[in-house]
């Protein structure tokens, strides 16, 4: 059995796996929490009359809460635009042994035992390779065969290497 799909990249895509990979490794979740601090003392301030400092803390919540994630929106148009492989739809198809890239008369097999995790998010399916690279699939381009590639993740990666909670 396989599964065949093709996927054009877009920076919604992209901007959607930096997020999740941002805000669920340390250094996001700490950017995130200092935002919420600064607002609720931003708040404090404020209501204590103290706007000077409250504007300054306003400023520190913007930081953290705002610019960040424009940041990581302005990183994915550029990585989708910059990037050759982004330009024409991948095809990925889904087999026993693993997920074989496909575009032109290129073609690479990722085995099942390269993925280091999969996950969802509310856009997409991600298989990671290593840290840092993963495979994007996004839910739109897999339509009625979402549940299908799903059964091919959870059957041939290990249970603890699979977290995908969203159902389609």
């Amino acid at each position: 059995m396989s599964v065949k799909f093709q996927v054009q990249m877009t920076d919604k895509y992209m901007y959607d796996f930096m997020l999740y990979h941002n805000y669920t490794q340390m250094s996001g979740l700490i950017g995130a929490v200092a935002g919420v601090l600064c607002l609720a003392v931003f708040l404090t301030k404020a209501t204590g009359g103290d706007m000077q400092a409250a504007m300054l803390w306003l400023m520190c919540a913007i930081l953290f809460l705002v610019v960040n994630p424009y940041n990581l929106k302005t990183r994915a148009k550029m990585q989708v635009k910059n990037t050759p492989m982004f330009q024409k739809p991948l095809e990925y198809e889904l087999t026993e042994e693993g997920v074989v890239v496909r575009q032109d008369d290129q073609s690479e097999m990722i085995t099942w035992e390269d993925f280091t995790k999969a996950v969802s998010t509310g856009k997409s399916v991600l298989l990671y390779i290593g840290r840092i690279r993963a495979i994007i699939f996004p839910k739109e381009y897999m339509g009625e065969q979402y549940e299908e590639v799903l059964k091919m993740i959870h059957t041939h990666m290990p249970p603890k290497k699979v977290k995908i909670r969203h159902i389609h």
